[in-house]
């Protein structure tokens, strides 16, 4: 009974400090899809507009939330003021910026796709993939192609994740892809 109870205790000192860890700002790693609405429209100035100086700025929506079984995982971020998009190059400067913006805040490149700012040449599941120092978030950069009849436009996406969460994902990830492989016949 002492063992199951100590098991409990450590298990809920794990999950504790697991939840709550800042995603961005208010929004918290776990916390309800009610808390995280809750948080964005208190402090709805603070998503709106995300400034990463020279005019490049992105901002967020609560449908932009990410959960996973009610529990806020990630935060989607898109160019503010592009809803109907913008240029290649608009895109890949965007992308661009916001890698040398993250890595003057000491971010390191966890993995890089060829062409992950160039949203013509871009097919990979993950964009570029930057961790912080402490490995407690995970930014994802990438760019989106979307076409309206016979106009293309493009824009860039910031998707910022829970590190520990993101790389379960990716490690799941990788042994689906290795048993596709393995499956494949050769």
């Amino acid at each position: 009974m002492m063992k199951k109870n100590i098991l409990l205790f450590v298990f809920f000192i794990i999950a504790g400090a697991a939840y709550g860890q800042p995603i961005y700002r208010g929004l918290l790693y776990g916390m309800s899809e009610n808390e995280a609405k809750k948080e964005f429209k208190t402090n709805k100035d603070l998503y709106d507009e995300v400034d990463f100086s020279n005019g490049f700025v992105w901002r967020t929506y609560t449908q932009n939330f990410i959960y996973q079984n009610d529990s806020l995982m990630a935060v989607l971020m898109t160019p503010k003021g592009a809803a109907l998009g913008l240029s290649h190059d608009g895109s890949t400067q965007f992308l661009e910026f916001s890698r040398a913006f993250f890595e003057n805040k000491g971010y390191e490149v966890f993995f890089e796709p060829e062409y992950w700012q160039y949203p013509l040449n871009f097919h990979s599941k993950y964009g570029l993939l930057m961790s912080n120092a402490d490995k407690t978030i995970m930014v994802q950069l990438y760019p989106l192609v979307f076409r309206y009849g016979n106009t293309t436009s493009f824009t860039s996406c910031l998707k910022i994740m829970n590190y520990k969460w993101f790389i379960r994902e990716w490690e799941i990830d990788n042994k689906i892809q290795q048993q596709k492989s393995e499956n494949s016949g050769f």
